[in-house]
């Protein structure tokens, strides 16, 4: 709903902003983050290594592929070949091992990792694999020093550093992985991944209480991450709070126990995606599909993945959204059911029919299931946002309040929190207390700030305050220029003309 179908004297349209409906993203995807503090990182990575004369034979594994299945077999050979014909070329041995480590050959994908960061020591997406495959291995001590020179040569990628800050934490040294993660965690307040590994690492320093507001701070993101749940029910049951931790201990033993990566890894994605026709090949290029817009074929890639091998269920809970969105609401409810009828401990299926609901104006089932997502996780502040918005819409405003006022509690910058709690409180005749709300959604400036702008400019104006209503018409009118949105540009002329 955009802000700029505002009526005058209401503010804004009593229509939802209803958050995005949720993606499920396999192990290696979820999306962004960090940079790193210690100068020890920036390392000479150019040094060391198994580099060699150009032209040396750096005596790449023989690998038996009987049993594979042919294009598996295919795309190896090829791939070994390539590097065989090249072995001064850091890429065509990097690339020989992306292809062993995506059907887990791992033996052999780390001495090809080990030489592509010999022949390309500054590249480092080869040092970073290589520390992934030594850790999955149990070489924490090769993986950490993979890890370090990765994170020396590329500081502003958070997966390198939470790679390396799990790697770690994992080998006993959880003082420095929490630096590392306090650093994510206040670069990227959103990130889970950072949240969590810091919860975990100050419990292993003994620190609980401070741990506990970790791993609560990391459950508010709405996330299905296992582990999480699992050592945040522990740590509540040490704090004595035995209901809360019931809730989240059961939560863990529904939830899908494939393991997955907390934090987004686009090299992994990259590894995973040579499995050509694998779920996880699917799935992903779903993803992008729809995170482009490219419904049709988001839906294609989904149901492909549903198709192949491993957790089909994360690929329908993605195609809830997407026949959702592309108005087939038939096959969008008939999808959810499949989805809960094989797990359903799994928020986002619930949330994402909430949506599909709130679409279609069925405001009274959409409050349900956002409820049953509320449910599985009670932390989850999109769906208490769309919760409140479910009941304003059913004329139920104090309720509606109440839900916006705990999406803050939950994330206090929520921006859309913000606003549906300023509107509320509008509504409700209490202009001076909306303002107070609405005044926080504009303390960032991006292509909405305009459309925000403009509603605090009217609420501005119709609480008195002209002066002020006048200052912030003008700086909308400013920002809508540079973003060029002529549509608030002819709201904002046509009811604010003296501030052009």
């Amino acid at each position: 709903m955009s802000l700029s179908s505002a009526v005058a004297e209401d503010v804004s349209s009593p229509n939802s902003r209803l958050a995005e409906p949720a993606r499920l993203w396999p192990a290696s995807s979820r999306p962004p983050a960090t940079r790193m503090r210690r100068a020890i990182l920036v390392l000479a990575a150019v040094s060391g290594g198994c580099s060699g004369p150009p032209g040396q034979d750096v005596g790449l594994p023989v690998v038996d592929m009987a049993g594979y299945e042919p294009r598996a077999r295919q795309l190896i050979e090829e791939r070994l070949a390539a590097a065989r014909a090249r072995p001064h070329d850091g890429q065509a041995l990097g690339m020989a091992a992306m292809a062993l480590h995506a059907y887990q050959i791992l033996e052999p994908a780390a001495q090809a990792y080990r030489h592509a960061s010999g022949r390309a020591p500054s590249e480092y997406r080869w040092h970073y694999l290589l520390g992934v495959v030594a850790s999955d291995l149990g070489r924490l001590e090769e993986a950490e020093e993979a890890l370090r020179t990765a994170a020396g040569l590329a500081q502003r990628h958070l997966f390198v550093r939470l790679r390396l800050a799990d790697c770690l934490l994992q080998a006993g040294d959880p003082e420095e992985a929490l630096d590392l993660y306090d650093r994510a965690a206040s670069e990227h307040p959103d990130s889970m991944a950072a949240h969590f590994g810091r919860g975990s690492a100050l419990a292993r320093l003994g620190r609980s209480e401070e741990a506990l507001a970790s791993l609560e701070r990391a459950a508010t993101f709405g996330d299905d991450y296992r582990p999480l749940h699992y050592r945040l029910a522990l740590a509540l049951r040490s704090a004595g709070r035995d209901d809360e931790a019931a809730h989240f201990m059961d939560l863990y033993e529904r939830l899908d126990p494939a393991p997955r990566t907390p934090f987004p890894d686009p090299l992994l994605q990259e590894v995973d995606e040579l499995r050509v026709g694998s779920y996880r090949h699917h799935l992903n290029r779903g993803i992008r599909f729809e995170t482009a817009g490219n419904l049709e074929e988001a839906l294609r890639e989904y149901s492909l993945a549903m198709g192949a091998e491993a957790a089909p269920v994360h690929a329908l809970v993605n195609l809830i959204s997407v026949y959702g969105k592309l108005g087939r609401y038939e096959e969008a409810d008939a999808t959810y059911r499949e989805a809960i009828s094989r797990n359903s401990g799994i928020e986002e299926a619930h949330y994402n029919h909430a949506v599909t609901l709130s679409r279609r104006a069925l405001h009274r089932e959409a409050e349900a299931a956002y409820r049953q997502a509320l449910a599985v996780n009670p932390y989850s502040a999109d769906a208490r946002l769309n919760l409140g918005d479910a009941l304003e819409q059913q004329g139920r405003h104090a309720g509606a309040a109440e839900q916006f006022r705990e999406v803050l509690q939950l994330s206090p910058g929520h921006r859309l929190g913000c606003f549906r709690l300023g509107m509320s409180l509008y509504r409700q005749n209490r202009r001076q207390d909306a303002l107070i709300y609405l005044r926080r959604t504009v303390a960032v400036q991006d292509s909405e700030t305009p459309q925000f702008l403009m509603v605090l400019a009217r609420a501005e104006r119709n609480a008195g305050n002209d002066a002020e209503a006048a200052r912030r018409a003008t700086e909308a009118r400013r920002l809508a220029r540079e973003y060029g949105l002529n549509e608030i540009l002819a709201i904002l002329d046509r009811e604010f003309p003296s501030g052009r």
